[in-house]
């Protein structure tokens, strides 16, 4: 007997692609299933004219991610049986409707700065919309690089790079840019040559959960969840649930200035964050734990900051 999917997913070329990966991914493993891709809008998407952290605000999508929580009411409407996610725009805590079936094998990790040629790199202005870059940016450069809030899907920013006379470079996640198939050291747009610098995962710390694709259904839709576990890559899996919990513990939202991620060594697990507090200063933690037990290793890191805070 055939089987069906509704994959709920945003409506951008990165966003149609992620779907893409997952589709490729259930079809190898699931000959019969006959999936349909809609495309939702979410607040993230519309909302374009307002800095990222503005628009849950605006949208009156409270704590709920604002690339997700349109996807989410579809999922709850029985519209759609699963939603495709860049997992970094997923808050800490879910709606207790809904659970994570699986994640795909995570993709690059960090952050590509896009230097426009020319650009005098001392005293840069650098389009971002996301707090945890403007502050990296601003520690990076010592207090001497400026931020102009830019918004919108790969292709635009970089556009809008080539076009604002004022920009000097862009940040962007290597994950998307791979995805879509940019090349590794530049590209020329228009006759404007931008060069890809890949950023150090230690200087420059990625958003928690970056690079990794979540699939995410109603919870008790056995039939879907099983479905979905049989993609689910378990060493990404176990990373993004030990830097999900530090998220959840912390409480973060797209306004917090927090970055990291998670390794696994053997039977080890590392996580490394960064937070910037109210004073703009770095407070770095390393925490070492068990693989076996990942949200344990994130709250006992949480648990390391708050004391750092308190000091």
């Amino acid at each position: 007997m055939q089987s069906s999917l509704i994959i709920g997913t945003r409506g951008s070329a990165l966003a149609q692609q992620q779907s893409q990966l997952v589709e490729d991914a259930l079809s190898a493993v699931e000959h019969d299933l006959e999936m349909e891709r809609r495309i939702i809008q979410t607040a993230g998407d519309m909302r374009q004219d307002i800095p990222l952290n503005q628009v849950n605000r605006a949208t009156d999508t409270q704590d709920k991610g604002v690339f997700i929580a349109a996807l989410e009411e579809a999922l709850a409407a029985g519209e759609i049986d699963c939603a495709v996610h860049s997992l970094k725009d997923m808050p800490g805590i879910l709606d207790p409707r809904f659970e994570i079936a699986a994640v795909l094998p995570r993709e690059a990790k960090g952050d590509v700065l896009i230097i426009k040629q020319g650009a005098k790199m001392n005293q840069p202005c650098i389009g971002t919309s996301s707090v945890r870059r403007m502050r990296f940016a601003e520690s990076y450069w010592s207090g001497n690089a400026t931020c102009l809030p830019i918004r919108g899907n790969v292709a635009t920013r970089l556009n809008k790079l080539v076009d604002n006379v004022e920009l000097d470079a862009i940040i962007l996640a290597r994950a998307g840019l791979n995805r879509l198939g940019y090349p590794q050291e530049s590209i020329e747009i228009r006759g404007c040559k931008l060069f890809f610098v890949d950023l150090s995962l230690s200087s420059f710390m990625p958003a928690l959960g970056q690079g990794a694709i979540a699939i995410e259904c109603r919870k008790g839709d056995q039939r879907v969840y099983d479905m979905l576990r049989k993609i689910n890559d378990s060493d990404t899996e176990t990373c993004v649930r030990c830097e999900r919990a530090f998220l959840a513990a912390l409480q973060a939202n797209c306004s917090t200035p927090v970055g990291g991620y998670a390794i696994i060594n053997q039977d080890a697990m590392y996580l490394r964050t960064i937070y910037y507090n109210e004073e703009g200063q770095a407070l770095r933690v390393t925490q070492r734990g068990a693989a076996a037990s990942p949200e344990a290793v994130g709250e006992d890191a949480f648990a390391q900051l708050q004391e750092r805070l308190q000091d």
